[in-house]
């Protein structure tokens, strides 16, 4: 039986870095399942470094994806807000 060639070990300075930063902006600004992916990485390192980037990426996916998500609710606050403010302001100028 032959086996598939072993992909090569990631680097293991830049996976620990990535995961802390990740840990670290993920409690900040991110929320705390992009932390939680974080950790997990930077557990699993030692044992299965495969995993472990596996981990960091889909924390650093989540972490993207949660940024967007509250950057855009602040828009579409800042936008319905802005309306609602106008139209309050408009009503009163038009004799209502």
């Amino acid at each position: 039986m032959t086996y598939p060639p072993q992909r090569p070990l990631p680097d293991r300075s830049a996976l620990q870095n990535s995961a802390i930063i990740l840990i670290v902006l993920g409690f900040v600004c991110g929320g705390t399942i992009p932390a939680i992916f974080g950790i997990i990485a930077l557990v699993q390192m030692d044992t299965d470094p495969y995993t472990a980037q596996k981990m960091n990426k889909v924390g650093w996916i989540l972490f993207w994806v949660m940024l967007g998500i509250i950057v855009l609710s602040i828009v579409a606050y800042l936008v319905f807000t802005g309306l609602f403010v106008g139209l309050a302001m408009f009503i009163p100028l038009m004799g209502g």
